[in-house]
Formats: C-alpha cells, structure tokens, sequence
C-alpha cells in the first residue's frame, strides 16, 4: 500500500508539499500540484481521512439520535422518510451519517454528549421525543451543534425545523363537514410520546374549524393515539364508545388510520362511504392501499432534508440559525 512518502518521492516533492496539495493549500503551483496529483493516480494513494479530519478537528459525520429502541426506529414510516432526506442531504455535502438508537430513553443525553464530545460526529438530529428538551437545552447552553425534528423545548426560536398542521387540520374538518359528517373526532399525536408544543397545531386546527363552522368543540371527540396501527385501532374504537353517533375522524398519522379502517371493517362499515376518515402523512403506500382517502400530507422527506442543511450550516457557521416551520397540506382523495 503506497505512503504519502512514496508519492512525494515520486513526484519529486517534500512529504509536506503533497499533505498541502491533498488538504487543497494555496501554497502550492499548479505545476507542482499537477505532479502530486499524478503520482497520487499513479500509486493509487488514499490520504487517511481519519488522520486528516482530526488535523481539521472534524469527524465529517453527521448523527442522528432517536431516544427509543430499534423496535420504532426500523418500523416507522415517518421515521424512514425523516431519515432518507437527512442521509440524501449530508452523503452529497460528503459528510457521513450515523444512527444512534440507544437501548434506554435515559441512556439518551450520555449518548448525545458522547457522540459530539469525542468527536465521533459534528453535530446530531434530534428526534422530538419527550424528554429531548434536557438535550437540546443542554446543548444550546454548551453551543454544540444541534437541530431538533420538531420543537425540542418551550419557547425554542434557533436550531430546530418543525412542521405546522393547523391549516391542513382546519381543510380537513372542512372536507368532512362538506361530505355530511356531523360528529367529527381527532386522533391526535401523544403528548406523552412526543414533546408537542403547548399550542398543539392538530388540535388547533380542529377547534379553528369547528368555531368556524359554527360548531361546538366537544372534548370527548378528541384522543391521542400513538402513531401505530394497533393505537389506531384502540383508541377508535375507544372514541366511538364515547361518541356513538361520531360519523367521520381526522388521523394525526397514516397508520392510525390503517388502525381507524380495520376497526370499522370489523364493525361491518365501508371506510369512505359509512363513516369518513381523513390520514395523516400521505405517505407513498398508503396512496397504493387506499387511493380514495383523502390526507393531509405531512412533508417528512424535507423536513429531514432542511435539517440536514441546517445543522452543516450551523458547523460551518458556528452559531445557531431561526428555526424553520414547513407547512403541512390537505390532499383530497383522487379516486371515489
């Protein structure tokens, strides 16, 4: 295997002199840097990247940090979306992506700490559990590098990029009321799962849509529901008992309402005929499985992609950056 000795012997140039070239000094002549990078090609000599990004005291690896086992990390659709926009984004700026998945959600802030404190990665995502407040404060407090998926902590304004659903909630309400539905319930996201803001932009959404309408908000019509197919199942079915003569459901997430449809189907009701539901992400399958629901489409794949952008942006910059908020939309169905 060739040394970086063995291409300035080649090439006829001091140790030195090729360790600039390869770290892209402007202290070297093209015609010199020409013969390095041709002894470079000729020896097929790779620099040490490791060596190299200590001298620059970077890891050129970006982490993503989720406080839960491997069991929602690896099944979670909203999470895959979320983390192929962060991989697309950083693999082309040339950094590397790495996955932490602590075993235990107390594990979480060792774990945040270790990777950026070694220098095992430049900066790191953080998924907007509850509980990530004690991170992100933390970190903005010790000016590392940080980006929350969502509002890590009240009152945050730098370094997150969440998504807003108040205008699609409200569209959403509005297409039930337009299909005849008098008892519209919400299936929202757990605020025990999540750190959701204190103006949960589901729920306000909803209250907007109904006060609008004219319609009374009804507390009984509201639940959380975590997100899966099971929860979705449940916790309909728990909504329904509450509110019997309850025709039609907005979704906070795609696989509640998977859970929304199973439970009605079982209950001998046409999801989309009998009782309305509106989904939550829109994500790719569920517009194969059921083209005739209508969603609101929750832009996970750039969210990943703004955050990725954010935090090389907050390395290279060294300060924190205004938070970013994306918009979520209503998709109605495009088949009957």
């Amino acid at each position: 295997m060739a040394t970086l000795k063995d291409v300035a012997k080649l090439a006829g140039v001091s140790p030195k002199t090729v360790s600039r070239v390869i770290n892209d000094s402007p202290l070297v002549n093209e015609e010199t840097r020409r013969r390095v990078l041709e002894a470079i090609r000729l020896l097929d000599y790779h620099p040490n990247e490791v060596a190299k990004n200590l001298r620059r005291r970077r890891s050129q690896t970006i982490g993503f940090l989720v406080p839960y086992g491997s069991d929602f990390v690896f099944r979670d659709m909203g999470m895959m979306e979320q983390l192929k926009g962060v991989h697309d984004v950083v693999v082309r700026e040339g950094y590397n992506l790495m996955l932490s998945v602590p075993l235990a959600k107390e594990d979480s802030l060792w774990e945040a700490e270790r990777l950026v404190k070694r220098r095992c990665v430049d900066g790191v995502i953080l998924y907007p559990s509850s509980g990530i407040d004690v991170i992100a404060r933390e970190f903005l407090h010790r000016n590392l590098h940080f980006v929350t998926l969502g509002i890590g902590f009240k009152d945050q304004e730098t370094n997150f990029v969440e998504v807003d659903f108040s205008q699609a909630t409200c569209e959403a309400v509005f297409y039930l009321l337009s299909q005849g539905c008098k008892r519209i319930g919400l299936l929202t996201r757990p605020h025990w799962f999540f750190n959701v803001p204190e103006n949960d932009s589901f729920l306000s959404g909803f209250k907007k849509a109904l006060e609008e309408a004219g319609m009374d908000f009804i507390p009984q019509l509201v639940r959380e529901s975590d997100f899966t197919v099971e929860g979705g199942y449940r916790d309909f079915l728990k909504l329904r008992e509450q509110v019997p003569d309850m025709d039609g459901v907005v979704c906070a997430a795609d696989p509640t309402a998977y859970g929304v449809i199973k439970a009605l189907w079982e209950l001998g009701k046409q999801p989309g005929r009998d009782f309305k539901v509106v989904s939550g992400d829109n994500f790719p399958l569920t517009r194969k499985l059921f083209p005739w629901l209508p969603s609101m489409h929750n832009p996970l794949l750039r969210q990943g992609e703004e955050a990725a952008r954010m935090l090389l942006a907050l390395i290279e910059k060294n300060n924190q950056l205004p938070g970013v908020v994306l918009e979520a939309t209503f998709e109605p169905p495009k088949l009957h």
